[in-house]
């Protein structure tokens, strides 16, 4: 009895002593066997670092006679070809230690300056005109590389690490470049056929750095250059020296190269025996004493476990309830929609957030399909449960699972008939065999923040157009002004001819000047207002800041001054003269509102200049000729806050109801569009100044010039034209041009009675001459009818507004030519000629 009570206790302790008596035995075994692998692996590691530094040597060899190669192979390489081989090495992982590579010509006066150096950045840049044959050290080497026609490399040298003046230990790889007419078999030969060096600049610790990262896990590394061993010497360190420690392992190993030496030593670290593989033998014996014990628990668990698996059991039961409970509580008050369905698509769960958004209890829900609340949105509803996963029976692939898994904006339908956006995401249930078995739907209201969406672009929107509102409203007192000056001088002229009809001539031609003068101002307004299409066309620059600045000046008052300054060199862009004109007006009305209302100056400028890399790169521009256009001012200035900030849409300095926030943004867009960029210089009270950039077209070549149009064609030789416009003035003034021209005219004010006389006769007239904007029936209207009426008759529509979408219209009916009613006198005549010879012509 008392045996089979202490058979709990010694049985354990039986099993354990007997565990730990088998792991003292393998430690101890282990521990010598771990020593003989220890010094293995250091010794190999040994030969692994001066194989890896003569490896790395060899590769940095071979990239300098790369090098050498480019500059052998021609009299003179091109910077181009040198920056690109270069660029090319930088991909290699072997790159990793050299600082740069440069090419250094000779001179005769013995001098040997750094003409080229890649990478070009950063402290590189220092190394550029330094002559090589200046100490003893690298004159050495370069002499040594030039007579033997190989490589040679310096000793130990100091190179620049930053740009504080750190400086690290390093050396210089030197490979000859000869003239390649000269023969070089000979010393006396090489000296004479010498045309420069290719060197290569290598710091050790960077070197070294490739090669085993910042320092090497338990050894010390120290590299000395030839073979004597002290501070002046020593090239790299992978560490500190330890005063006081023992080395486990020591090694020294030689190594040349390219005639050469440098003196490796390698200390193995207290540190190397906890390497991988080093804790072997301690591993054993803490698995051996840790698996003794679990032996020996075991083997009480044996014993006494049955009553503890019964408590346990009892607490996993306790604990599941307690998580199924936690879980219950989520999904109930989760502020998230959670809804599941079957195979079939109809709902087996939802949890109460879910019933609200839908306007139902959660009990009422069950059974009722998924589809049933979901928008179509003009899709059919079996598509639309598709996507939603709820497909009958399938089996869903590993694509169709990914597209469940990414959240959708629908807009769902709730039991009352309300409509709500919603954002959900779905996940498919899958069973054992990977067949659909319904799906989860995790479903987020997002109804407030869509109806957010549409306010905030409404708002844009009119935001938008209030900017324009502003701009075009600054044009309007210029505008009143130069259209006061051109009546002025029409009455005037008209009044001075009637009392003297002698001079009739001469005032007729000053009438036309102004007339043409308005019509170029009806131009600038209508483009400026955005109401003519807009595209990138070639063009001279200074002609379009010309005419901006012409209509620029009745706006400004008369105590700013605007100076304009052009450089004689010609300009062509690519660009939209309409969207340029708006960055000048939005900058210059800028300018003007900084000045507060004081007298000031505005100076527009505009030269050529040419990028270099630099200065792109800082621009995120292309380098090459620009056209530069600034636009500077005396006004406040402004701080660096406001700078930073200053193209930001809907930012402004300006006091509420002042301004729109719009004018620079929309200028950055615009320089954007143009594929140019726009930088700022302010400060407080020294005004503003905005450099604008825009790529230079090539200039045509000298005497060409644009194709001409086409022929003026035949006479009229009779052609029966009717013309249709509600302005008797218009068509008193085309009927004589017309019959001046030698056709037949008839015209019509009603377009009614002109369709009526062209239904009884469709076949008496040559060409339909009709304006667009008529009472009763409109030009589109007219051509649209006689499409019909008589396919093939030519139909002209002109008016005082020509848009795109009057463009696209009258291609669509089959009109022949739209043009501008203003330039009437100088486009009809050979217009017609035209449409009457090639009767096939379209718009």
């Amino acid at each position: 009895m008392q045996v089979r009570r202490a058979l709990p206790v010694l049985l354990p302790l039986a099993v354990g002593a007997v565990s730990l008596a088998v792991t003292a035995g393998l430690w101890r075994h282990e521990q010598r066997s771990a020593q003989q692998a220890l010094r293995a692996d250091f010794d190999a590691s040994v030969r692994q670092t001066a194989g890896r530094i003569e490896q790395r040597m060899a590769s940095y060899e071979q990239m300098l006679r790369g090098v050498q190669g480019l500059y052998q192979a021609v009299e003179r390489a091109d910077r181009r070809d040198f920056v690109a081989y270069v660029d090319t090495l930088l991909a290699g992982a072997d790159y990793s230690g050299i600082q740069w590579f440069a090419y250094a010509p000779w001179r005769p006066e013995g001098t040997a300056r750094i003409a080229e150096v890649a990478p070009a950045a950063g402290l590189n840049l220092r190394a550029l005109g330094e002559d090589t044959l200046a100490d003893d050290t690298r004159r050495g080497a370069l002499m040594l590389a030039r007579d033997s026609s190989g490589l040679s490399i310096t000793p130990r040298l100091m190179l620049p690490a930053d740009a504080s003046g750190k400086q690290e230990p390093g050396f210089l790889m030197a490979l000859p470049v000869y003239t390649r007419q000269q023969p070089a078999g000979t010393v006396a030969a090489r000296r004479a056929a010498i045309a420069g060096w290719v060197l290569a600049a290598v710091r050790m610790g960077d070197l070294m750095s490739s090669l085993y990262g910042e320092a090497a896990r338990g050894v010390q590394i120290r590299v000395h250059d030839g073979v004597e061993v002290n501070d002046g010497t020593l090239m790299y360190a992978s560490g500190p020296q330890r005063e006081g420690s023992t080395p486990v392992f020591e090694a020294r190993e030689y190594i040349g190269f390219a005639g050469h030496s440098w003196t490796i030593d390698v200390q193995a670290l207290p540190e190397f025996e906890r390497r991988p593989g080093g804790m072997a033998a301690t591993i054993m014996a803490l698995s051996g004493i840790g698996l003794s014990l679990v032996l020996a628990l075991l083997t009480h668990q044996l014993a006494t476990g049955r009553q503890r698996a019964h408590e346990a059991a009892l607490r996993m039961t306790v604990a599941l309830r307690a998580s199924e409970e936690r879980y219950r509580r989520i999904v109930e008050t989760a502020d998230e929609g959670i809804w599941v369905t079957d195979a079939d698509g109809r709902t087996v769960f939802a949890n109460p957030k879910m019933a609200q958004m839908l306007g139902l209890t959660s009990q009422a829900l069950l059974g009722r399909p998924m589809a049933e609340f979901i928008e179509p949105d003009n899709v059919a509803g079996a598509v639309v449960a598709k996507a939603m996963g709820l497909v009958n029976g399938q089996t869903l692939g590993p694509s169709a699972a990914a597209e469940q898994h990414g959240g959708r904006e629908r807009r769902l339908r709730r039991a009352d008939g309300r409509r709500m956006w919603a954002l959900v995401s779905t996940t498919p249930i899958v069973d054992a065999a990977g067949h659909f078995d319904g799906s989860l739907a995790m479903v987020t209201d997002i109804t407030q923040q869509k109806q957010a969406e549409i306010a905030q672009a409404e708002l844009e929107s009119q935001l938008r157009a209030s900017q324009k509102m502003e701009a075009i409203g600054t044009l309007a007192g210029g505008i009143a002004h130069d259209f006061n000056n051109i009546l002025a001088a029409i009455l005037g002229n008209v009044a001075l001819a009637q009392r003297d009809p002698a001079e009739a001539h001469e005032r007729l031609a000053q009438i036309t000047q102004s007339a043409e003068r308005a019509r170029s101002l009806v131009q600038q307004i209508l483009a400026f207002s955005r109401r003519q299409p807009h595209s990138l066309k070639r063009l001279a620059l200074a002609p379009v800041i010309e005419e901006s600045v012409r209509l620029l000046r009745p706006l400004l008052p008369a105590m700013v001054e605007l100076e304009l300054v052009l450089a004689d060199a010609p300009m062509t862009v690519q660009a939209d003269a309409t969207q340029l004109h708006q960055v000048l007006m939005n900058l210059c009305t800028n300018a003007w509102h900084a000045m507060n209302g004081a007298a000031g100056q505005i100076e527009i400028q505009l030269d050529r200049q040419t990028l270099d890399d630099d200065a792109a790169q800082r621009l995120g521009l292309q380098p090459g000729p620009h056209a530069h256009l600034v636009v500077s001012d005396s006004g406040c200035g402004m701080d660096e806050a406001t700078r930073q900030r200053l193209f930001e849409p809907f930012f402004t300095t300006k006091p509420l109801g002042q301004g729109t926030g719009l004018g620079l943004a929309v200028v950055h867009g615009i320089v954007s569009a143009h594929e140019g960029a726009i930088g700022v210089t302010s400060a407080p009270g020294r005004g503003s100044r905005f450099d604008l950039y825009i790529p230079l077209q090539a200039e045509l070549p000298e005497g060409a010039a644009p194709m001409s149009g086409p022929s003026a064609g035949p006479p009229a030789a009779g052609h029966h034209v009717m013309y249709l416009d509600d302005d008797p003035v218009m068509v008193v003034m085309v009927e004589g041009l017309l019959r001046h021209a030698g056709y037949r005219v008839t015209t019509f004010e009603d377009p009614r009675e002109a369709m009526g006389r062209l239904r009884a006769w469709p076949d008496e007239v040559d060409l339909v001459l009709t304006d667009f904007n008529m009472p009763g029936l409109s030009g589109l209207d007219v051509a649209a009818e006689l499409a019909t009426l008589r396919p093939g008759l030519p139909v002209v529509i002109s008016s005082g507004y020509v848009t795109e979408a009057l463009l696209d219209s009258a291609t669509r009916i089959g009109v022949r030519s739209v043009m501008q009613k203003e330039f009437t006198l100088e486009q009809l005549p050979p217009l017609l000629r035209r449409l009457l010879a090639e009767p096939s012509a379209t718009v």
